[in-house]
């Protein structure tokens, strides 16, 4: 089994909450360094901000032992390919996965072959717009399944009692602090927010590292003390083994130790 690959899956789990880098104002660097003093060990870089493709592979370089996800995949090189004539930072799967990244996210789903080909190596987090969707993806090697922060009776579907609550779920757009409780109770186990919404209504020009850590901060207690209403068996598990943590997790998780 690849230990880096649990490593990563499990460290994102008890973070409970991802920042993502998106096209935003907000300068790189100050960003880094706020993740950075708020002790961040994972991190979605997406292909929509448009130095992802200098700042990725520095990134793998600096961060060896961060946890590196890279959002707004598209499941196409021929696609890929034709758009990057205007969108230069667009990256095919391959690419990145040559890079070391640990971790694919994307708002639409992925082939069978995709997730066959790269989740030995890296967390596969597709989206799914139905229940039977997100399972077929599941069965073909994906880690996680991502839904929309507006979409609670499909997070609902997906974790109810019909489907044995099988699905890890994943859910972004719009989870703010205030909204974290009712996302965990709806079945998430984890969420992520863009840096546009973490630091809304902050200057650009003026922001520091240290408010972006603050930010930081204030998203990932909500998250963590949301879902430890919802799963308490996870409030103190860091000093675990890998086959105690797993056996915690309430769905089905790819790893066989």
């Amino acid at each position: 089994m690849n230990k880096r690959l649990l490593k990563c899956y499990r460290m994102a789990f008890e973070q409970c909450i991802v920042p993502i880098f998106v096209r935003d104002a907000f300068d790189t660097e100050t960003l880094l360094r706020g993740c950075e003093l708020a002790g961040v060990k994972v991190v979605e870089y997406t292909l929509r901000r448009p130095d992802a493709a200098q700042v990725i592979p520095q990134l793998r370089k600096r961060w060896p032992d961060c946890g590196l996800f890279v959002g707004s995949m598209l499941d196409s090189d021929k696609i890929i390919n034709q758009l990057r004539r205007k969108q230069p930072q667009l990256m095919t799967f391959a690419e990145l996965a040559d890079i070391g990244v640990d971790g694919f996210v994307s708002m639409l789903p992925f082939s069978d072959e995709t997730i066959r080909t790269y989740s030995d190596r890296c967390v596969m987090i597709p989206s799914a717009s139905t229940p039977g969707e997100a399972l077929r993806q599941m069965d073909a090697g994906a880690h996680i399944i991502k839904l929309m922060g507006n979409n609670r009776d499909l997070c609902k579907a997906c974790h109810s009692a019909p489907t044995h609550g099988f699905c890890p779920i994943f859910v972004t757009g719009g989870v703010t602090p205030e909204r974290m409780p009712e996302v965990y109770a709806d079945g998430a186990v984890l969420t992520a927010s863009g840096f546009d919404l973490m630091l809304k209504g902050l200057d650009p020009t003026t922001l520091t590292a240290e408010t972006v850590a603050d930010r930081l901060r204030t998203f990932i207690d909500a998250a963590v003390a949301a879902r430890n209403e919802v799963l308490p068996q996870f409030k103190d598990t860091h000093n675990l083994s890998d086959e105690e943590w797993l056996s915690l997790l309430p769905h089905y998780h790819p790893f066989d130790l």
